[in-house]
């Protein structure tokens, strides 16, 4: 057993084989499952032809939030409580304030919180400071390029499209993001685009799918209605609501769109290579028809600037749910509504009336994603802890009970939920100091975006957000599951072997842990911190948390054991790579 092994053991670290830990996956982390309920079968569409499509209106006013006994932060709560009540289910204590920093921190900006971000919150004032942190996090340049990533996946963003300036897409999710541009206006930019992308760079949208009316009726009926039509592309599918017919009402709207090859230009990128690149321009006619799925129409006729108006529209019953769906999605770890691409009437949201609440907020805050996510994270839902089993109704609906909700989730505790590849990656580089910004806050700044993704494809130190999508094969991001981007799809979020050995023995992960100059616990030991001390710190940097006396006395005698400064650097690295080899650093709890 080498040293490094040993250490991990003796400090306890890993309650398993490090391997087994690299592996771990939110189902089996310490025993708890994540609250899915398993898949049930559709309705026969096929022997039911009068079976409802369409879910049910938005209500039109937002829905009263409850009165509750139990204690809440805002209007999110007492929704959830509300359900607590009925079915007899106890929700789990509220998480303490090291993991809440830490989850909102990785949820909202995509890494882990330095020390002096913890120290900070955890030490000040408690007047306003979850309000203030999650303020000061949405604030940031890194809220707009984490997720940049998250729309990037769905908008299916990569770096080389055909017609279009190198990452000219990334540009503009990125500035819209910055911008907090409400999120219909930026819907409508990217349907009714038209021209060439450095005039109007939401064409990217249309060119990415290759100003193809099959490729955009299956993206934007997915991405924005949260509904599939895929399978009625070709023919009628008996589980399946929605009929070819529907797919071509849908498809008509891009009837007159079209991709119109632009010329060729050299440009010279930073590195001091010529690229060439064609500038395509998107052309759409007025001829268009097209029939929306609900059947509202549109003062503005038929084709894309009609298509834009319906989907927007404020009476769709889709829109704003869906998207609302997708941030509590992304912040809890499964929708009101589950899968989140599968709004339909025999799969109702788990709290209907707070998906419409929360519907809305969106809609009279205008469209406004921060608000949303405000909301949620200020939620004492949020803040509950991950630890506790599953909830089992006391009551059950035959008993006058509420039952198990229709998504299968009472929200009673926070799941576990296995970093992704981007804030795996970023955290390393934080928790390192690879990021080579010393003592680095949320709002720190970083180059302009046009200097953006304009080195070579290999410096994996380089934020998620720098590196160029979809990530090449066998690069650290395409290990741990980042998205292909080339088809509309959730991430797999399974854990193998190579991720363990990237772990283990990657390049990335055992130069990081060196003490190089931006490392911390050298800017530390600099400023005179002891050798405890620095250990301290090292803990709440990397885990979130301080470490245990146990944990705490082994590691001093571990990097006594050999005083010269070469061997406590040495095992300084050697600590540091255990503690993001544990199940601790990888996931968010």
């Amino acid at each position: 057993m080498c040293a490094v092994t040993r250490l991990a053991a003796t400090i306890g670290l890993f309650s398993l084989a490090l391997t087994v830990n690299a592996l771990a996956t939110p189902e089996n982390p310490a025993g708890a499952g994540d609250g899915r309920s398993p898949v049930v079968a559709g309705t026969d569409y096929a022997t039911s032809p009068t079976v409802r499509k369409i879910i049910d209106p938005l209500s039109l006013e937002p829905p009263e939030p409850p009165t509750v006994t139990i204690e809440t932060a805002n209007e999110i709560d007492r929704f959830i409580a509300k359900r607590w009540q009925e079915a007899g289910v106890r929700p789990v204590k509220v998480a303490d304030p090291f993991d809440y920093i830490r989850r909102v921190t990785l949820d909202i900006v995509g890494r882990i919180p330095t020390f002096e971000e913890v120290d900070a919150y955890v030490s000040g004032p408690r007047k306003d400071r979850d309000r203030n942190l999650v303020n000061r996090l949405l604030s940031s340049r890194e809220y707009a390029e984490h997720w940049a990533i998250f729309w990037g996946d769905l908008l299916l963003e990569q770096y080389r499209i055909d017609g279009v300036e190198n990452n000219a897409y990334r540009e503009y999710i990125l500035k819209s993001l910055e911008e907090n541009k409400p999120y219909d206006q930026w819907v409508r930019e990217m349907i009714g685009a038209r021209g060439m992308v450095r005039d109007n760079p939401a064409a990217a949208f249309v060119l990415r799918h290759k100003a193809d009316p099959d490729e955009l009726t299956i993206a934007a009926t997915q991405v924005f209605l949260g509904t599939q039509l895929k399978c009625a592309q070709c023919h009628d599918h008996p589980f399946e609501a929605w009929k070819q017919t529907d797919f071509i009402g849908m498809r008509d709207f891009w009837g007159s769109t079209r991709r119109r090859l632009g010329r060729v230009e050299t440009l010279t990128n930073r590195d001091g290579r010529e690229e060439q690149v064609r500038y395509d321009q998107v052309v759409s006619g007025p001829a268009a028809g097209g029939v929306f799925l609900t059947g509202a129409v549109s003062e503005k006729g038929g084709g894309v600037d009609g298509l834009a108006d319906l989907i927007t529209a404020r009476d769709n019953p889709y829109f704003a749910r869906v998207a609302v769906n997708r941030l509590w999605a992304k912040m809890f770890g499964r929708g009101l509504v589950e899968p989140v691409d599968g709004f339909k009437p025999d799969n109702p949201p788990s709290h209907p009336e707070l998906l419409d609440y929360l519907a809305w907020e969106f809609i009279s805050h205008d469209y406004d994603l921060k608000h949303i996510l405000r909301l949620i994270a200020l939620s004492r839902t949020y803040h509950l802890d991950t630890a506790g089993p599953p909830a089992v109704p006391a009551r059950s609906a035959s008993r006058g009970g509420a039952g198990t909700p229709a998504g299968g989730a009472f929200f009673e505790r926070m799941p576990l939920r296995r970093m992704t590849a981007e804030q795996l990656h970023d955290s390393i580089i934080v928790a390192t100091g690879l990021d080579r910004r010393g003592e680095r806050g949320a709002g720190s700044p970083r180059e302009p975006a046009g200097d953006r993704m304009t080195g070579g494809q290999t410096g994996e130190s380089r934020f998620a957000i720098d590196i160029r999508y979809p990530a090449p094969g066998g690069s650290f991001l395409s290990t741990f599951g980042s998205h292909d981007r080339n088809t509309i799809h959730e991430r797999d979020p399974s854990a193998t072997i190579p991720q363990a050995l990237a772990l283990l023995n990657g390049e990335l992960l055992n130069d990081a842990v060196q003490l190089h100059d931006g490392h911390p616990v050298r800017r530390w030991l600099r400023k005179g911190d002891s050798i405890e001390m620095a250990l301290r710190r090292l803990w709440v940097h990397t885990v979130t948390r301080e470490p245990t006396p146990a944990e705490l006395s082994t590691a001093v005698r571990y990097i006594n054991a050999d005083r010269r400064e070469s061997a406590i650097e040495r095992a300084f690295a050697d600590v540091h790579w255990a503690l993001i080899n544990t199940r601790e650093f990888m996931f968010i709890r």
